[in-house]
């Protein structure tokens, strides 16, 4: 595929994300949009602000299919480090650094996005059922693929989160919060 034609078919694909739900089933899309060589100065072009932030603001479900896409081929990359991936992983990368400053955008502004917290830092209903839906965004914040840790817990939750009780179990590494990505 030739420059141009790689160019054209990254637009088509990100239009798509902007413009139509995608399916997080659809393997062909999905595989296909990291296998397109970009560079950085074309994913940043082509994914403009206001693209980004349509994205965020009505097309949330391709957001956080692209985001978690995106994860789970670079933790695919990592068990499996190969030279033939590294392209992807480098548009992995590449989108990542342009999606999440509009991602995390909102909170910046004081607005908390509820759907943005619970994609990044797995809040919501129940945070134990938040990291375990998302095995992925686990691996990412320091988890091991849902294995379970001394006494049942999960290695990947959050920790206590302020209760009055933490670390009184003698599980100091369950009750502390995780850095900062």
């Amino acid at each position: 595929m030739g420059a141009s034609a790689s160019r054209e078919k990254f637009r088509e694909s990100v239009s798509a994300l902007v413009e139509v739900d995608v399916s997080p089933d659809d393997a062909d899309f999905w595989d296909e949009l990291w296998k397109i060589p970009s560079s950085a100065e074309e994913v940043f072009e082509l994914i403009d602000p206001e693209a980004a932030r349509r994205l965020r603001d009505e097309r949330f479900d391709n957001l956080a299919t692209l985001f978690t896409q995106a994860t789970a081929q670079l933790c695919q990359i990592v068990e499996t480090p190969y030279n033939i991936y590294f392209d992807q992983a480098l548009n992995c990368v590449r989108v990542l650094t342009r999606i999440l400053p509009f991602l995390l955008e909102k909170g910046d502004l004081g607005d908390a996005d509820a759907n943005v917290e619970h994609l990044c830092w797995g809040t919501g209903s129940s945070p134990v059922a938040a990291a375990e839906s998302d095995s992925v965004v686990g691996l990412v914040v320091g988890g091991e693929n849902g294995k379970k840790g001394k006494g049942g817990k999960s290695k990947g939750g959050r920790g206590g989160g302020g209760d009055s009780d933490a670390g009184t179990d003698g599980d100091d590494d369950y009750n502390q919060e995780p850095l900062a990505l």
